[in-house]
């Protein structure tokens, strides 16, 4: 157990042993909530915005099946766009 002392405008050192078993570096986002009388510090990433539709359970469902369409060969590959054009036209 580690104990912290909470400081002036409320702020607490993450003990070193903590800090490295969850990999916090100086700069990264965490999420605090309080469950049942305590703590729970989680560090987050903070996606932008307008990479957020990436992270969305509908798209990575989609990358994971044109992954596994990829590993099982059910992909054409083309070298540039006017060969994927081609082929989509005859």
């Amino acid at each position: 157990m580690s104990l912290v002392k909470v400081k002036n405008k409320f702020q607490i050192v993450i003990p070193d042993d903590v800090r490295k078993s969850l990999r916090v570096e100086i700069g990264d986002t965490l999420d605090i909530v309080e469950k049942d009388g305590v703590l729970i510090v989680k560090p987050v990433i903070v996606v932008d915005k307008a990479q957020a539709y990436f992270w969305s359970e509908e798209w990575q469902t989609g990358e994971k099946e044109a992954e596994a369409a990829k590993k099982a060969g059910d992909l054409k590959e083309f070298d540039d766009a006017a060969g994927a054009i081609k082929w989509l036209r005859d």
